[in-house]
């Protein structure tokens, strides 16, 4: 019997071909967009640094090591221009974000006194540049200065380029700071590909409510709920022979937003989704997913008395849950109460224990109290959808 319910439902949604676009194409069409919308914003080293105008005048050229500290701002792409008009023409049109002018005989102005002249290196910004950035070529231009004063004073010594170098590097603390990444780490942040793919896959997972309710509300109409309670089987097989067929579905889903994010997004943005040794946890990620999304669609289902009612709330809702849970934006980027607030919904939990395998390489230790969660969720919501779905099914 439990067979042939699920076989109904499976008929039912096969027809539904809007709901399997939405299933299917949405959450291909948003990774795809996505990964190539965030990729430079996201990845570690951006392809795509900020440029910055550098002017020096004729004599500075002709330094060498002085041209050669400033042609390498770190962060940014220098670009060269042959006058101050130039440069300035091109921050007010959007060209550079900021610019950098060196006057004459800046060598001589570095190694006297500053009260002596007049003229100093000037920074520009554009005026829409936010602070942070504004500090951020600060940095790189006192970097550039300091390496060049400190190199300065090794330069009559009788020392070779490396150890002058190491005495130039201790001197600027490059020498004493060591930087680690750990995998683990919780602050870890996702690349575009790791954000992009589990996001939309657990979005569309949550969208089952619109065969769900679709397929039920015209049970319930058509009186089909009611000829199916005078069958000799309990109230709950009929309600999880609604859950098993989505089940198969999400899976589904998963396995096809998986493959896409691992062979076709590297075509398009050359970064792809890893596995690791903890991939084998997906499963059970993906299964306490599944059940809290059909869950969540069953309760909505039975609650609603129109499709209409169930569409707008389930769509509203599944919204908003995306929302705050760091699906549309990353909870990284999110000011410290919205990370709070994100750490209840049920799609961020969902996430983090994408992000707990893909990112931080983590076991169960990570992993499990998210699919924990998601199952104590899951189980709570198919409870009263129980409930609510026998008030449907007494015949009257």
């Amino acid at each position: 019997m439990l067979f042939a319910v699920i076989k109904k439902e499976l008929l039912l949604v096969s027809r539904d071909i809007h709901a399997l676009l939405v299933l299917f194409l949405l959450p291909i069409v948003f990774i795809l967009i996505m990964s190539l919308a965030l990729q430079d914003r996201m990845s570690g080293e951006s392809k795509d640094r900020p440029a910055v105008g550098l002017w020096m005048a004729a004599d500075n050229r002709l330094n060498g090591e002085l041209s050669q500290h400033f042609q390498q701002l770190e962060g940014v792409r220098v670009e060269n221009f042959e006058s101050p008009a130039e440069l300035t023409r091109a921050l007010q049109q959007g060209e550079i974000i900021g610019g950098v002018m060196l006057p004459a005989r800046f060598e001589k102005i570095i190694q006297s006194p500053v009260t002596e002249h007049s003229e100093k290196l000037r920074v520009l910004y554009a005026a829409t540049l936010p602070g942070s950035m504004r500090r951020s070529i600060l940095g790189a231009v006192r970097q550039a200065l300091g390496a060049y004063q400190v190199n300065q004073l090794f330069k009559h010594d009788d020392l070779s380029e490396s150890e002058r170098q190491q005495r130039v590097d201790h001197l600027l603390g490059r020498s004493l700071v060591v930087t680690e990444t750990y995998g683990t780490e919780k602050e870890s942040q996702p690349n575009s590909v790791q954000q992009s793919v589990p996001a939309w896959l657990i979005f569309a997972m949550f969208f089952v409510v619109l065969p769900i309710s679709t397929t039920l509300l015209t049970e319930r109409q058509q009186g089909t709920l009611h000829r199916l309670q005078t069958l000799p089987v309990p109230r709950s097989y009929l309600l999880i022979g609604k859950l098993i067929p989505y089940l198969g579905i999400n899976l589904i889903q998963a396995a096809l937003m998986l493959l896409i994010g691992i062979h076709l997004v590297p075509l398009l943005t050359g970064e792809g989704l890893q596995l690791n040794g903890q991939s084998w946890l997906l499963l059970p990620l993906i299964v306490a997913t599944s059940l809290s999304a059909i869950s969540f669609a069953l309760l909505i289902a039975t609650q609603a008395k129109t499709t209409e009612q169930a569409t707008t709330l389930g769509g509203i809702s599944n919204l908003i849950l995306a929302a705050i849970g760091g699906i549309m934006v990353p909870t990284f980027v999110m000011p410290e109460l919205m990370q709070q607030i994100a750490a209840l919904s049920p799609m961020n939990w969902a996430l983090e224990g994408f992000f707990s395998i893909l990112l931080r390489q983590g076991g169960w230790a990570m992993a499990g109290p998210e699919i924990l969660k998601l199952l104590a969720f899951s189980g709570c919501l198919f409870l009263l959808s129980l409930h609510s779905y026998k008030g449907l099914t007494e015949i009257k």
